[in-house]
């Protein structure tokens, strides 16, 4: 089963993408759920839920958290629970940490990915000091923000760290990534409980998703795979 790992909607600031096309653009290209990791937003489940069964498409909830010391993506076991909707790792001062998100997925029964680790995109990045964080469920070393050093030692990172390598369009402000990455799990994924359970299982891997060639059929499209789980 393929997921799209980390995608933006109009939930964040400075996307327009609606979740309508969210799931026509991932359901073309063979993706059947997103992973919202909208940006230090966490959208209503309400919607959430009504926008699934409108659009026959699973869409999990994630927050791509800015913290000072890197980027991350936080995905509860319960989207529901109250001390992540209402973001409880930030801090008075604004300088929340990747440790304190992990210490509260953690007591809420969720799980962090490192989210492009090396890609300096005008904010904080963790780089190499990705290697010293204990508690990861997976790094993200496929993007569609295509920079091939960034995503090479990414890759690196995961292999040297024995952690699953995540994958994701990362969208752009009008959609224009969404299907060129992907997450494959090995089994069915239906909720958010058996999301963050086969993270934590490390059966998932990082793919790029290959459009058709003219007069190829869809079903022989290339499918690169970019690294391997535990």
């Amino acid at each position: 089963m393929l997921i799209d790992m980390h995608v933006h909607t109009e939930f964040s600031e400075g996307f327009e993408t609606k979740l309508a096309d969210v799931a026509t653009a991932c359901r073309g290209r063979g993706i059947e759920a997103a992973l919202l990791a909208e940006c230090d937003v966490v959208p209503q489940q309400s919607e959430i839920e009504a926008a699934t069964k409108e659009h026959d498409f699973i869409f999990f909830v994630g927050v791509d958290i800015d913290a000072s010391d890197g980027r991350v993506i936080a995905i509860p076991e319960d989207p529901t629970d109250e001390r992540f909707v209402k973001m409880e790792w930030r801090t008075d001062d604004g300088e929340t940490s990747v440790a304190e998100v992990l210490d509260l997925m953690n007591d809420i029964g969720g799980v962090v990915v490192a989210c492009h680790p090396y890609l300096d995109d005008g904010g904080p990045f963790l780089g190499d000091r990705v290697y010293k964080i204990r508690g990861l469920a997976g790094i993200e070393v496929e993007c569609g923000v295509r920079k091939r050093l960034p995503n090479d030692l990414a890759l690196e990172a995961a292999s040297g760290m024995k952690l699953p390598t995540i994958a994701g369009s990362d969208t752009g402000p009008e959609g224009q990534r969404l299907g060129s990455f992907a997450t494959a799990f090995a089994s069915e994924v239906k909720t958010q409980a058996e999301l963050v359970n086969a993270l934590r299982a490390g059966t998932c891997w990082a793919v790029k998703i290959e459009p058709a060639k003219e007069g190829e059929p869809r079903n022989q499209r290339s499918r690169g795979r970019g690294g391997r789980g535990r």
